[in-house]
């Protein structure tokens, strides 16, 4: 521990009620960080209606966590996201141009306010790369091997 918390950990180590663990400032900063992100790809995964679909397949809350706490928000994760947008623009033509202007507009009014960005960013980077795949790929809708696939995380319920 830092030595500004050593005291406290001896205090904190004599006093336990419940005799819950501590946690030292190095995990606590971790988990933190950790549990931000899943938050973010949970706001992420209601915002392009996953969440709703996974409730539809009858999967459990705890499966879904169990699930997306393996995964980092990283490129992959985008992907399969903005193919979800694109499948949502081949039914409504326009959606993908419209959520992003509403979300560049959420984005500013969040950075104007002083709040956390990395859901608005998250948004308007999905966006991007969906349209970025429209204009650049003719079927996007051809399978891929590593797709997340709904039947895997809940299995044939």
């Amino acid at each position: 521990l830092p030595s500004g918390f050593q005291g406290a950990h001896a205090a904190a180590s004599t006093q336990r009620k419940h005799d819950r663990p501590l946690l030292t400032f190095t995990s606590w900063e971790g988990r933190a960080a950790c549990f931000k992100e899943l938050m973010t790809i949970f706001q992420l995964l209601h915002w392009n209606g996953s969440l709703k679909a996974l409730r539809e397949t009858k999967c459990s809350r705890q499966e879904v966590i169990s699930y997306y706490s393996q995964y980092s928000l990283d490129e992959k994760m985008r992907s399969h996201m903005a193919l979800d947008w694109i499948m949502k623009e081949r039914e409504s033509p326009g959606i993908l141009s419209q959520e992003l202007r509403m979300a560049l507009r959420q984005l500013e009014e969040a950075r104007k306010a002083g709040q956390e960005l990395r859901f608005y960013k998250e948004k308007k980077e999905i966006l991007s790369l969906a349209l970025t795949q429209i204009y650049s790929d003719p079927d996007p809708s051809s399978p891929s091997d590593d797709q997340l696939s709904l039947a895997a995380l809940c299995g044939y319920h």
